[in-house]
This record gives C-alpha cells, structure tokens and sequence, in this order.
C-alpha cells in the first residue's frame, strides 16, 4: 500500500483546526488584539489563545514585534482587498462613499486591527510600504476621476484618510456622547467631502512663481 500522503498526526491548536502554522497564529493574535486591544497584546496571552508554550511562538515570529508587523500585514491585505471591491464597478462621489462605509465597518469589526495601521512605525518596511500602496489606490483612482491632478491627490488622500480614522478611532473608543445619530455625523462628514470634490471646489495648490 502507497504510504504518499500519510503523515503523522498534526500538533492541533485549542479550536481544534490542526496544525497551528503561522498564518493561523496571525489570525488569532489579530482577533485577540480586536477583542482585547492592540496595546494589551503580548506573547503570553497569544500563547494561552493558541494553546502554546510562549517560546514555540518563536518558530513562527521574531517576537511581539514581529507578530505586531504580521498582523499590520494581515490588515491591510484584509482591508485593501475589501476597499477595492467596494470600489469596483463604482466611480466618482459613489465610489467614494462606498469605499468610506466599507472602511468604517472593518474599522468597527476590527479595532485592534485598525490601530496596527495606524501605529506601526518602521516607514522602511518594503512589504508594508507595498501593502499600504495597494490599499491606498482605489481612493486615488477615485480622486483623480473627479478632477483631481498628482499632488491634489495626494492632499485629498490624506485628508479622506485622516478623517475616516480619526473618525472610526473615536467610534470604537470613547464614542460621541452627543444625543445624535453617529450615522448620520459620518454621512455628513462624507457629503461635505463629496460637495466639495463634485462641484470642484477642492482647495487649488499653492503656487511659488520661479524667480531669476
């Protein structure tokens, strides 16, 4: 009898699913950091999620920091996967409301994650410089259809970022106490953005006349 494909039996995690394997060990230091907060996450309690002495993390990791850029990893294929859906078939103010919802929901589902995007700090990191690059270009693509040239795009994207965070941080955080729908603050946040591009009234650069 062929003996091709039989192994021994895998080492299994808690949740039953087999071998632990690193990408199973991101996803759940990812969903513990959503659950528990980013800043709570150590190799101790991942360990304990995965039903692992602490040391056998190494063999996947180089450390909490190491899982920390793993799981930035890991959201942003996550979340560029899903803005760039949001974005298909879509253009213009549609586009860019659909991108900003579909943002703002992974924001709610996945605080911990979200705060990895925005606290990870090596700027020299080539596969995250990459990954956010990918994540980035669907709002590009969509500011530049409304009129916008190279380096408006640029001021656009951070601003529409900027308040989309600031925004979703403040929801899964601290909340707005006010006795107000917070759907309908966001709508508004989107709508001032979106008049402001639909009727082509986004700020024009500055311009320094070159001098002799």
């Amino acid at each position: 009898m062929s003996t091709r494909g039989r192994h021994e039996p895998a080492a299994r995690d808690r949740s039953g699913n087999g071998h632990l394997g690193r990408d199973k060990l991101v996803v759940a230091a990812a969903d513990l950091a959503d659950r528990e907060g980013w800043l709570n996450l150590n190799l101790s309690r991942v360990a304990k999620e995965v039903d692992r002495h602490v040391t056998s993390l190494y063999s996947y990791v180089d450390g909490l920091e190491g899982l920390r850029r793993e799981i930035t990893l890991l959201a942003l294929e996550e979340l560029g996967q899903q803005l760039w859906q949001a974005a298909l078939g879509r253009s213009g103010p549609d586009a860019l409301m659909s991108v900003a919802t579909v943002y703002r929901r992974y924001a709610c589902a996945h605080p911990g994650r979200i705060e990895a995007l925005t606290t990870f700090q090596d700027t020299t990191d080539a596969e995250v410089l990459s990954r956010a690059k990918y994540l980035g270009e669907p709002v590009n693509a969509i500011l530049r259809s409304l009129g916008l040239d190279d380096q408006q795009v640029i001021h656009a994207h951070r601003v529409f970022f900027a308040a989309l965070r600031g925004f979703t941080i403040t929801e899964a955080t601290t909340g707005f106490r006010a006795p107000y729908s917070v759907d309908e603050s966001f709508d508004q946040m989107l709508t001032l953005f979106v008049d402001a591009l639909s009727a082509g009234a986004w700020p024009q650069l500055a311009t320094t006349a070159a001098t002799a």
